[in-house]
C-alpha cells in the first residue's frame, strides 16, 4: 500500500510541474500562436473594407415588346409580326460607401 500511495505523489507531483510549466510559458504561447495569425492573414494581400469602397456601375438595359398575330389556317391568312415599344437606357456612374 505504502509503494501504491508513492506511485500516486510521484505522479501528482510530476502533473504539478507540467501544469506549473505551462502556466508560466502561457503569454508566449499566446503570442506565438497569435504572431502566426498575423503572417498568415498579411500572405492573403489588401482586405476589403466596406466602409472605404468604390463600385463602378454599368447599367444597360433593353426591352422590346412585341406582338404576334396568328391568323386562322382555314383561311389562309399570313401571320404578322409587330413591334410596338423598343426602348433602350444606358446608364454609367459610381457610388461611393463610407468617407474616402
Amino acid at each position: 500500500m505504502r509503494r501504491r500511495a508513492q506511485t500516486t505523489l510521484e505522479f501528482m507531483i510530476i502533473l504539478a510541474v507540467v501544469v506549473g510549466a505551462l502556466l508560466c510559458m502561457q503569454t508566449y504561447i499566446k503570442r506565438g500562436l497569435q504572431g502566426k495569425l498575423r503572417a498568415t492573414v498579411d500572405e492573403l494581400g489588401e482586405q476589403y473594407d466596406p466602409a472605404n469602397t468604390r463600385g463602378d456601375i454599368t447599367v444597360e438595359v433593353n426591352k422590346d415588346t412585341t406582338t404576334t398575330v396568328d391568323t386562322d389556317p382555314d383561311t389562309s391568312k399570313q401571320t404578322t409580326t409587330e413591334t410596338i415599344h423598343t426602348d433602350q437606357e444606358k446608364r454609367y456612374g459610381y457610388e461611393v460607401v463610407g468617407n474616402l
